[in-house]
């Protein structure tokens, strides 16, 4: 499969990194109150001009960073598990096209955790499509992260329990 990246990319980071802004708006609507209480002594008015103009020159340049870290994660999980025959190039398209989930987070609230969900699922449906492998070769990569940070939640807590012991 040689599509390129480049239209992939240009779609991703748009559609998610809009997604993403108006899920960070969201969030700073609620907490606006807050954060005027505590950092306006500090930063005084400007501090929510500035918190918008850092979101937007930062959030696409993040975008293109976190597609190209988990594309790269997922594939290599892929391989671990003999899931990535159609290379890199389509691992990075199907990461790049599922941002479109992204697009949810412009509902308040909730979109944001619709969206991570459509996303998931448009990811394993897509990486299975593009690498002419099985779901469970897909969703056994996909939960091999989560399964670490089970682990390791794990491990800290029983080192805090017999630490404090």
């Amino acid at each position: 499969f040689r599509g390129g990246i480049a239209e992939p990319l240009a779609f991703g980071v748009l559609v998610g990194s809009v997604g993403t802004m108006f899920g960070l708006f969201w969030l700073f609507l609620v907490w606006s109150g807050f954060l005027l209480f505590f950092m306006e002594p500090i930063f005084g008015q400007l501090t929510f001009g500035l918190i918008f103009l850092s979101i937007l020159v930062v959030t696409p340049i993040l975008q293109i960073v976190w597609i190209f870290f988990s594309g790269t994660v997922i594939h290599l999980l892929l391989l671990m598990v003999g899931g990535g025959q159609n290379g890199y190039e389509g691992t990075l398209r199907v990461v790049s096209y599922s941002q479109a989930a992204q697009i949810w987070s412009l509902i308040p609230f909730a979109g944001g955790l619709v969206g991570w969900i459509w996303q998931l699922i448009i990811q394993i449906i897509g990486l299975r499509q593009i690498h002419e492998t099985s779901y469970a070769r897909v969703i056994i990569a996909l939960l091999i992260p989560v399964a670490i940070l089970f682990l390791l939640g794990v491990l800290v807590v029983v080192g805090l329990v017999l630490f404090f012991r």
